[in-house]
């Protein structure tokens, strides 16, 4: 009974430091998937995006169009010209957030570099080389930081730096928030229990 009960003690202790590790997203269709796409892409001057506003400019939705990091959808951010997307994002001042997007370009025109800015707390500047790429080898690549909230709210916005309608392209989208060693340290703690007990319990020839 006594094997039982620990046993049950450690499952427990990493089931609920493993709730505490795992984040959830907090970017609002961050795959760009919540709406369908008619044909290949639809250009977007107003809030065709769901959960994001298209600031300044236009972007396209795309669709088929091309093979998408995640899902089907990408977002251009270029569609008749430079454009700009947002998302205000609900965190906590002091906590630590991790960030990541993956990036490619519209191989079918303009210059081979796409550049954007990229803000979340501070402002990022990326480019990706279109040379060689095509609709089945977009050659996404995914980029990742991490930053502290300084408030409840925190805006996240991609804005292209290329001229033209053919710009760089945007998908999977996430920001989480990174555990408190707290809460590492438990989940570790909890896994090394219920690997002490297995040891023990296979020692003593039971199951």
């Amino acid at each position: 009974m006594l094997t039982i009960k620990t046993t049950l003690a450690g499952v427990a202790l990493a089931a609920a430091a493993s709730q505490g590790f795992a984040s959830t997203n907090l970017v609002t269709n961050g795959s760009f998937e919540a709406n369908s796409v008619p044909g290949t892409f639809v250009n977007s001057t107003v809030q065709v995006i769901s959960n994001w506003t298209v600031g300044v400019g236009n972007v396209d939705l795309v669709g088929s169009l091309w093979t998408a990091a995640s899902g089907v959808n990408s977002v251009d951010l270029n569609g008749s010209k430079k454009g700009e997307i947002h998302q205000t994002l609900t965190t906590v001042a002091g906590q630590e957030y991790q960030f990541s997007f993956e990036l490619a370009g519209n191989f079918q025109g303009g210059i081979a570099i796409k550049n954007l800015s990229v803000n979340i707390g501070s402002n990022g500047l990326y480019s990706f080389d279109t040379t060689g790429k095509s609709a089945g080898n977009m050659g996404w690549t995914k980029y990742s930081t991490t930053f502290v909230a300084v408030s409840s709210a925190t805006t996240l916005s991609f804005a292209s730096n290329s001229s033209g309608a053919y710009g760089p392209v945007i998908d999977n989208v996430s920001v989480t928030a990174v555990p408190e060693p707290e809460s590492l340290a438990m989940l570790l703690a909890g896994l090394g229990l219920m690997g002490m007990i297995a040891r023990r319990r296979k020692a003593a020839g039971t199951r």
